[in-house]
């Protein structure tokens, strides 16, 4: 095996991460939907900040990154991600 990171870009800033560094949305198989961190399919990655989550919002990139069109709920999930447990 190896112990290199596993290296993938964030659609919204084009920085390279390790991808346990980032949040993964799917496009499941089949037109299902689309989805946060589970099942197989067409996957974009962003970064854990919310400047990014809000730059995909605003120019859509996680819709060009996917193919599909992406819900509201999708980054208001990602943002409730981010907001610090208290």
């Amino acid at each position: 095996m190896s112990t290199q990171p596993t290296l993938r870009r964030c659609v919204s800033c084009r920085e390279l991460f390790d991808r346990r560094q980032l949040l993964r949305i799917i496009r499941l198989a089949g037109g299902a939907g689309v989805v946060m961190d589970e099942g197989m399919g067409r996957s974009a990655y962003v970064c854990a900040s919310h400047a990014c989550v809000e730059d995909a919002r605003k120019r859509r990139k996680l819709q060009r990154a996917l193919r599909v069109p992406v819900a509201d709920s999708v980054y208001d999930a990602l943002a409730k991600r981010l907001e610090p447990e208290a």
